[in-house]
């Protein structure tokens, strides 16, 4: 906004020499300031960063100026009661416009009244309002642009358009000024739920910006790994003009904000039945610990409940005065820990308490839910207009939680199903359940039943490339498939089988980039040839850690928008973290984002 003063005060000085030169005829205590002179402290208070002084002193020239040159005054009092945060006076300021306006008058109206908008911060962005200012006009026009498309989610044409403002701006000090709007606007956006994967067509300039957006907006919500991250990206785009000054004070505050995390027990089964699963959730949790800067690490101590009381282990780690207790894995356990918590310590449990269940004090809940994602499932094909399907799921616990969480979620926002089935988990044959459900006499010619716009299937990789095949044989090939994350195995060497079928995917698999793709091979490294599904367990124990990080970062503070390898994560008022995740779909055997 500082170029637009600039080009008001050039606007404004012009006319007030004739408004001068005509006068006004009054006297003693009647006679106003000179417009002038006002103009000059309004001038003197905007350098001073006084911002409402500089607008009451635009509108006290106001009195005193010529017809002609009262647009413009009011339009620099707008600008600066915007910079000054008082949105009904800016509101006031630009009532007060009237007859025809000068082109840039009109396009100064126009910019402020999107900026307005933007503070307000309510609605959509205002994106028809971008149609009316001109490209490249100026310095201020070109950053209001900039700021709308970050807002709307346009995230690489609001980087476009602040790379060329760079042209319109002089000085060290407006070139670092416009590339930290870059960071700032791409940190704006990921909050937002944009998209930040560089478009295909990105070159260098644009997808360093975009990665490096990611990689401050990320250190700002506590990420780890920052500084390894950053040399990466510097290794990646040697010649980029992005400099070290950019982020530098971003991670200093980011180091001072730290609190001493204390003592952390982490209760897993590393043993028995369930061993393999509580040893990939280590190895994530240690995988994030170990990211973390040395400084800021708690003291961490592992204690295997494979084979003993979950609840004897939560009482061995209060007397190990540990502040943060993670775990314990299994349902029934998480329950026996609640039953015994008494709010000495932290706790986030790594499944969720059954409902209707008590939930202690300081006591918070983080799983792969199936429930989370059938819900998100419902929400989608509702977005995508098909209100009335069937269901295939497993006939098994897993299945019929994940079924009933999908059909309310459906039903509260007013779609339905019109047939559901279930098959036993060993099955390899589903021509005659999907013959039944689909009312199809898998014949050539048939169709479908009419009034089912999808199927939604829950389902293991190997039975999901099963029922996705049978549906083809049985001349149902056309009818949308959705599912949740469990039918796809990342590594699956068969998934073209899978072809069409849409679900929530974690950002763990479907990034190629960044955090994500750093993660993975960390993965890979620890968890060698057990890492198949183990994969999902390791980036749920890496955000696990996130989540206590941020935790003790935020100190009471609600923990709303985590980009988590599992999703973007956030804790509800019941201490239940929720997990939104990306779509994809499946093409070729692999997946492809989904918008």
């Amino acid at each position: 906004m500082q170029a637009s003063h600039r080009n008001l005060r050039t606007l404004v000085a012009v006319g007030l020499l004739a408004g001068l030169a005509a006068g006004c005829q009054l006297t003693g205590a009647e006679r106003p300031v000179p417009a002038a002179l006002a103009v000059e402290r309004a001038e003197s208070a905007a350098m001073q960063g006084e911002h409402a002084a500089a607008a009451r002193h635009y509108e006290v020239a106001v009195r005193s100026a010529g017809p002609g040159e009262r647009n413009r005054l009011w339009l620099a009092a707008a600008g600066q009661w915007l910079l000054a945060h008082d949105l009904i006076a800016t509101d006031a300021a630009l009532a007060e416009l009237a007859g025809e306006l000068s082109g840039p008058e009109r396009v100064e109206r126009t910019r402020l009244a999107a900026e307005l908008a933007l503070a307000r911060g309510s609605g959509a962005p205002p994106l028809a309002l971008l149609e009316q200012l001109p490209e490249g006009a100026d310095a201020a026009t070109q950053a209001t642009r900039a700021r709308i498309l970050f807002r709307a989610g346009r995230v690489a044409e609001a980087i476009r358009a602040l790379i060329a403002r760079e042209r319109l701006v002089t000085g060290s000090a407006a070139l670092l000024a416009n590339r930290r709007m870059i960071l700032d606007g791409i940190g704006e956006a990921e909050r937002g739920g944009a998209d930040l994967r560089p478009p295909k067509e990105s070159d260098a300039l644009l997808a360093g910006w975009i990665e490096l957006g990611r990689i401050v907006s990320d250190a700002a919500a506590g990420g780890l790994g920052i500084q390894r991250r950053l040399q990466a990206w510097r290794a990646r785009y040697p010649a980029h003009p992005a400099t070290e000054e950019l982020w530098r004070d971003r991670l200093e505050r980011q180091a001072g904000s730290r609190v001493q995390s204390g003592r952390v027990a982490l209760l897993l089964p590393l043993s028995g039945r369930a061993g393999a699963a509580g040893a990939a959730v280590r190895d994530g949790f240690l995988g994030a610990y170990y990211d973390q800067d040395t400084a800021a690490r708690p003291l961490l101590r592992v204690y295997d409940v494979a084979n003993g009381d979950v609840a004897t282990a939560y009482q061995q780690a209060l007397a190990d005065s540990s502040d943060f207790i993670v775990g314990p894995l299994t349902r029934d356990e998480v329950a026996a820990v609640a039953a015994v918590a008494d709010g000495r310590a932290s706790v986030l449990a790594l499944n969720f308490l059954p409902e209707g269940t008590r939930v202690p004090g300081r006591f918070y809940q983080f799983a792969l839910s199936p429930e989370d994602e059938a819900r998100q499932v419902a929400r989608r094909v509702l977005a995508d207009g098909r209100p009335d399907g069937v269901a295939l799921v497993p006939d098994s616990d897993w299945g019929r939680r994940t079924l009933t969480a999908f059909t309310a979620e459906l039903a509260t926002l007013g779609g339905r199903l019109v047939g559901q089935a279930a098959y036993a988990p060993d099955t390899m044959d589903f021509n005659v359940t999907l013959r039944q459900l689909l009312q199809t006499s898998g014949q050539r010619g048939s169709a479908p039943r009419p009034d089912a716009s999808f199927i939604f299937v829950v389902a293991q990789p190997l039975a999901g490339r099963l029922i996705r095949s049978q549906l083809r044989y049985n001349y149902a090939a056309g009818l949308p498939v959705y599912a949740t994350s469990d039918i796809f195995e990342p590594a699956g060497a068969a998934n073209l089988d899978l072809d069409g079928v849409q679900f929530p995917a974690m950002p763990w698999i479907l990034d190629d980039d960044g955090p994500y793709a750093a993660a993975r091979e960390a993965a890979a490294r620890a968890l060698g040839n057990r890492q198949g599904g183990s994969g999902r367990l390791y980036a749920f124990g890496y955000d696990a850690y996130r989540i206590i990080m941020d935790l003790n970062r935020l100190q009471g503070r609600e923990l709303t928008a985590l980009p988590g390898l599992t999703g973007r994560l956030g804790i509800d008022s019941d201490g239940r973290v929720r997990r939104e995740l990306r779509w994809a779909q499946i093409s070729d055997g692999r997946l492809a984002p989904l918008p």
